[in-house]
C-alpha cells in the first residue's frame, strides 16, 4: 500500500506542474513514510529522489540492506552518480565546478534534496552513490561549502575523473554524508492498472459488436 502511495504522489507531483512555470522541472511530494515534501521528482528525467537527510549517517551497506523487502528503504534503489549529475542539471546547476555561494539554484537545490552538514553557518551536502570510487568505497556526489581566498565558494561534485569532482571513496558511515536514492518503477501496479485499462476495452468493444449484430 505504502510503494502504491509513493507511485500515486509522484504522478501527481508531475501533474501539478501544469500550474507551474515552464522551466520548473523540480517539484516537490510527500512520502507517506518519510514525511511531507521528503521527495523530489524530477519531471525531466522522471525519477523521484528521497531527501539526503533521511539516510545520513548510514553507511553504504546499511541502506542497501535497507532498500530489501520489508526495509525502511523498501522501493528505492541507489541512484548512480551520472543521474546524480543529470539532477544537478535540471536543478539549473550546470555540473561539477566551483560557484559563488549566493548562486540561486544551489540555495534552491540544497533546499530540496536537504542539507546533510553546516560549513561554518552554511549548508552543505553529500550522498553515497551506486558508483564505485575503488574497492570497497563508493563516490560521493554533493556540495561542499568553503571558503576560496575568502569568497565564499561552493563545490559542486559530480562522477570520477569529471572536473570539479573530490574524488574520494566512503567505506564507513559519516554524520554528513547521506544516500542518493530514487524511487523503483512500481511495475506490478502499473502492470495492474494497463490490464484493467485493457479489460474495460475489450468489454466496451464486445458491446459495440454485440450492438452492431
Amino acid at each position: 500500500m505504502i510503494k502504491s502511495c509513493r507511485l500515486f504522489l509522484a504522478v501527481l507531483a508531475t501533474a501539478s506542474m501544469t500550474c507551474l512555470p515552464a522551466k520548473a522541472t523540480l517539484v516537490q511530494a510527500t512520502d507517506p513514510s518519510f514525511g511531507v515534501n521528503s521527495l523530489t521528482t524530477d519531471t525531466a528525467t522522471g525519477l523521484t529522489w528521497l531527501d539526503l537527510t533521511a539516510s545520513t549517517g548510514l553507511s553504504y551497506q546499511q541502506v542497501l540492506a535497507a532498500t530489501l523487502p520489508g526495509g525502511i528503504y523498501s522501493g528505492f534503489r541507489y541512484a548512480t552518480a551520472q543521474e546524480v549529475v543529470s539532477l544537478y542539471t535540471d536543478a539549473g546547476i550546470p555540473g561539477a565546478g566551483f560557484y559563488p555561494a549566493s548562486n540561486p539554484a544551489i540555495a534552491s537545490f540544497l533546499s530540496l534534496v536537504g542539507a546533510t552538514s553546516l560549513d561554518s553557518g552554511h549548508p552543505e551536502t553529500f550522498g553515497l552513490s551506486a558508483t564505485s570510487d575503488g574497492p570497497g568505497s563508493q563516490f560521493v556526489p554533493g556540495i561542499d561549502f568553503f571558503y576560496n581566498s575568502g569568497i565564499p565558494t561552493y563545490q559542486v561534485t559530480g562522477i570520477p575523473g569529471q572536473a570539479g569532482d573530490l574524488g574520494y571513496g566512503v567505506t564507513t558511515s559519516d554524520r554528513g554524508v547521506g544516500s542518493w536514492l530514487v524511487s523503483v518503477p512500481e511495475t506490478a501496479d502499473a502492470g495492474i492498472y494497463v490490464l484493467a485499462a485493457g479489460g474495460l476495452i475489450g468489454f466496451a468493444f464486445l458491446q459495440r459488436r454485440g450492438k452492431a449484430a
